[in-house]
This record gives C-alpha cells, structure tokens and sequence, in this order.
C-alpha cells in the first residue's frame, strides 16, 4: 500500500485511504485465524465498508494479511451458540455481502491462499477479482444446508457454480480465471500498479456517472436473503456445523 492517510490500524480490519482519499484500502487483520468471519469481524468490516462508502471513494480495495484473504465463516467455538444464534449471524454475513455487492463505486480484491466459503463470497461480492498464483477457492456451506451468495457466484460463472458448490470442487486460481471468478492472476508486488490503473482509470468519469454506471438492480436482493433464510431456518444448524467442523478437524489430523 502507498501513499496512505488517515489509516486505523490494530483492530479486526484495517482501513487506509489512498490516492487523495479517492480510494480507500481495508485489510482483514485476524491472520492469526486465517481471517475467519466471526461476530465482530464481520461487524467491523460492515463498518468499514459503510465509512469508506459515505466517504464517497472511487474504489475499495479488499486485502487480507497472512496466508488467506479470508478462511471462511469462524467455526470455532459453535458449542457456545445455538441455531437461532448461528442463523442471526450468517443473516448478518448476507447483509454485508450485498453492501459490498451494491457498492455505488468500483470493488477490488486481491486473494491469496486458500479461500474458502464465506471468503469465496466475499470475493465474488466484488468487481474486480484479482488473485495471486497461490490462490484457491471451495464452497462447503452445502455440507451444513447453508445457501449462501450462490446467485451471484452462479451470474458470475453460470452452470459451473452449481457443480463448483454440489462437489465442493478446490477451484485453483487459473482455473478461477478461466471460469471467470478471478479476472487476472497476479503478484502482490503487482497490485499497487493495479490500483493505480483503476484509479486513474476511474477519475476520468464523473463522479455522477461513475455512481450510475455501478448501480446495480437490488431487487435481487431481497430474493437472495430469502433463499439464505429459508437454508437457516431448517432445524439442525448448529447440530450440522458441529459434524461438518468435526470432519474438517479429523481430515487436518489425518493430514
């Protein structure tokens, strides 16, 4: 990242404006956990999205340290929540999904490492998908009844989507581009010329043109939620995450 100012830093996300404040650059920062999503993950990363939106920003740029954009929805600790409190939370998760999807300007990401579920969604919420060699991406919420961004992972990739999420297929990050989930594959020292390109790119527009040319038909929306509710609300949540979690432990201890 170059050229920063008015940076928040040390938190579950951090977030940087660039480029005279046009573009603002939010890092998820629990590398520890591989950016899993919890509670206040994805209440922090709401909030950051919200404040770099209101900031009227010509693009937002999604990062993530340590060996993963983002490891999924967190897992931990599930015997302490209930179904009622699990639904709540990936109910939370679609909203902040389609806050980053609606974004009224430009969304970058950069993934790295192995990306997996709810991080796929967050990268496939975007506009422009970036990924390094290193990168890969699954989508297991099936394995637990969980629907979620699957819309928009099918308009991005079609048919595929729906064998990409019945098989739980590791999709590697060529095999993204070639699909279309990933527009380029690239080094990290290369994604600041990235930046650089969109955002010279984008200050050529007008500022209301650019706010037209991203909208985006929302009714679709509410369709998505739905669909999202209606996997929550099946008795069982917790019980199924439970066994899906015990064999993603037992598989790692195989390994």
């Amino acid at each position: 990242m170059n050229d920063l100012s008015d940076a928040s830093g040390g938190g579950l996300v951090e977030t940087a404006f660039s480029h005279a404040g046009a573009v603002a650059q939010i890092c998820l920062n629990r590398a520890r956990f591989a950016n899993a999503l919890n509670v206040e993950m994805v209440e922090a990363l709401s909030a950051s999205l919200q404040q770099s939106i209101d900031s009227g920003v010509a693009l937002i740029v999604l990062r993530g340290h340590g060996s993963t954009l983002c490891g999924g929805f967190d897992l931990r600790g599930l015997d302490g929540e209930s179904d009622a409190s699990l639904a709540h939370r990936f109910l939370r998760l679609e909203t902040l999904l389609q806050k980053l999807h609606y974004a009224p300007c430009q969304t970058l990401v950069y993934a790295h490492g192995p990306v997996m579920g709810a991080g796929a969604d967050l990268m496939a919420a975007c506009r422009v998908r970036l990924a390094a060699p290193d990168a890969s991406f699954r989508f297991p919420g099936i394995r637990f009844g969980i629907l979620l961004g699957t819309n928009r992972l099918a308009a991005l990739i079609g048919d595929h989507a729906y064998r990409a999420v019945v098989e739980q297929q590791r999709i590697t990050a060529q095999e993204a581009v070639d699909l279309g989930l990933v527009h380029q594959v690239m080094d990290g020292h290369e994604l600041d010329e990235a930046i650089t390109r969109q955002y010279e790119s984008l200050t050529r527009i007008p500022s209301g043109t650019r706010a037209r040319l991203f909208r985006r038909d929302s009714r679709q929306a509410d369709l998505d939620m739905g669909i999202l509710a209606g996997t929550v609300a099946e008795p069982g949540l917790k019980r199924r995450m439970q066994e899906y979690w015990a064999s993603v432990k037992q598989s790692a201890a195989r390994s």
